[in-house]
């Protein structure tokens, strides 16, 4: 996941205004949270309207039904208190390891930002009660897995609503301990939920579209660390700069590959390596392999994949989610079914495919680096002496092809694998809870991929001398060696592949 450091900047939740992938990212570091001056108002209205509805004896989803298959069951009103506890613990059963606080953080917050929309029928003390636990750093322990991103993500969700309610566990102050102990000693009293409160924390795709915006985040950090490590390889190799030329993607204006081509040409600029011109009869070939003349095409068509996702996700997070939704400035109230995960779960299906084709794309530049029948007159492997003594880089490969293997597997569409669930009542689900879990994955394992390849390519810079190379590859290659020693002797590298991809935003920066 995209490493972001803390940030004490007050984030302020005012809907209409939009929020950001960039604003939840900065949450989800640590900053606290702030409700616009017009989000109160918002809220008691629809809450009002829900108390007319109530007393008018309309039929509610979830305030005097039960929920799914139930809902022909009639909840009555002596048990409604007991009905919104029981729809939480019943729902809060994820198990495995616990989401990270960044996601927990940012699953917070778009929940709150959708419910102070207004369109949910909570009470404000809800919406006040997430914004008190994030500035306090309480934060509920959410295991990774149970939903399926149907109705919304309703067992990741239920975990938040259970610390609300003072049960269940929390992170706080660095351990974990009862949600009651940590509300207790930081002055804070559990809810009791009124209404359809429990419902309206649950009933949404918060979770998997918090997750899925900072892993956007981070492919765009990634993409543009690859576009580095390839400039890197050209200037090794002693590429063609042909390939580069605006005019070639001027003809092809795909707004992603002439971004893509602007940058690795930026980064080039005045490099002595490359080559240029018309190829003399026995010099090199006149065009190079596609890993190197088709850095643009590949990695702006990922470019254009991620300005996608991005859209995407921007808008889930903008919208509400609930069910049913409220209308109190028409006194309407609509039943459907945003709650879906549908455009989430198809959008991280696009973009674990990107994270994975990035990595190939990173592992294939490897290759050729490492291989003596293609990188141009370089050691194998890189190796600077007693070749065959030392093995350089060899040991390095094989953990970038076991990490594409991975990928392969990961980047396999979770919306296919829908399972009719809950009696039948949710019959096609998305499954984006599932996606976005992989594509979190697929993302420290495309980091990994890109530090090997700017590992290699800054150790086989080293090697050829780097003397004439451009300004914008050289501080690429100073920033590898801020974190990574030259190979002179045969080591350990895990530690350094680790160290690089936590780097990885200081060379994406680089222009």
């Amino acid at each position: 996941m995209l490493a972001r450091q803390p940030d004490e900047r007050v984030v302020t939740l005012a809907p209409p205004a939009p929020l950001t992938v960039e604003a939840l990212a900065v949450i989800a570091a640590g900053a606290p949270v702030a409700l616009g001056p017009h989000v109160r108002a918002r809220l008691e209205a629809s809450h009002r309207q829900l108390a007319e509805l109530f007393r008018a004896g309309r039929t509610v989803y979830g305030l005097n039904t039960g929920c799914g298959p139930l809902c022909d069951r009639p909840v009555p009103g002596a048990a409604a208190g007991r009905f919104q506890r029981n729809l939480v613990r019943s729902h809060a059963t994820g198990f495995g390891p616990a989401h990270p606080r960044a996601v927990v953080r940012a699953t917070m917050a778009a929940r709150t930002f959708s419910l102070a929309q207004g369109r949910s029928a909570v009470r404000p003390v809800v919406v006040e009660s997430l914004v008190t636990m994030l500035n306090a750093a309480i934060h509920p322990v959410v295991p990774e897995t149970g939903s399926v991103g149907a109705s919304g993500d309703l067992v990741e969700l239920a975990h938040v609503a259970l610390a609300l309610l003072g049960e269940g566990e929390v992170e706080w102050r660095g351990k974990r301990r009862s949600a009651g102990e940590a509300l207790a000693t930081a002055g804070l009293a559990p809810l009791a939920f009124e209404g359809r409160e429990a419902l309206a924390l649950m009933n949404g795709t918060s979770c998997e579209t918090a997750q899925a915006a900072l892993v956007v985040l981070g492919a765009e950090e990634l993409v543009a660390a690859a576009e580095a490590a390839a400039a890197l390889v050209l200037e090794a190799l002693g590429a063609r700069a042909e390939a580069l030329d605006p005019r070639l993607h001027g003809v092809r204006p795909h707004p992603g590959q002439e971004a893509s081509a602007a940058r690795v040409r930026a980064l080039v600029a005045g490099s002595r390596r490359l080559h240029d011109g018309v190829a003399e009869p026995g010099s090199r070939p006149v065009q190079d392999a596609y890993t190197l003349r088709c850095v643009p095409q590949v990695l702006g068509a990922v470019r254009a994949t991620l300005a996608h996702v991005r859209d995407v996700v921007t808008t889930e997070l903008n919208a509400v989610t609930d069910n049913p939704t409220f209308f109190p400035e028409e006194g309407a109230v609509l039943h459907g079914g945003n709650f879906h995960g549908q455009p989430i779960a198809l959008a991280v299906d696009h973009l674990k495919v990107a994270l994975a084709e990035v990595a190939l794309f990173s592992e294939r530049r490897l290759a050729r680096l490492l291989d003596p029948a293609t990188n141009g007159g370089l050691p194998p492997f890189l190796i600077r002496d007693e070749v065959g003594v030392r093995s350089g880089l060899m040991g390095l490969q094989y953990c970038a092809s076991s990490t594409i293997a991975d990928n392969a597997v990961l980047a396999h569409p979770a919306s296919l694998g829908s399972v009719p669930t809950n009696a039948n009542n949710q019959d096609v689900v998305g499954m984006g809870s599932v996606g976005v879990r992989q594509a979190r994955r697929l993302l420290e394992n495309a980091r990994r991929v890109v530090a090997i390849e700017l590992l290699a390519a800054a150790e086989a810079l080293d090697v050829v001398g780097v003397e004439g190379i451009a300004a914008g590859t050289r501080a690429v290659h100073d920033a590898v060696r801020t974190v990574v020693a030259p190979l002179l002797e045969d080591r350990p590298l895990g530690a350094d592949v680790e160290r690089l991809a936590e780097t990885l935003g200081v060379i994406a920066a680089i222009v």
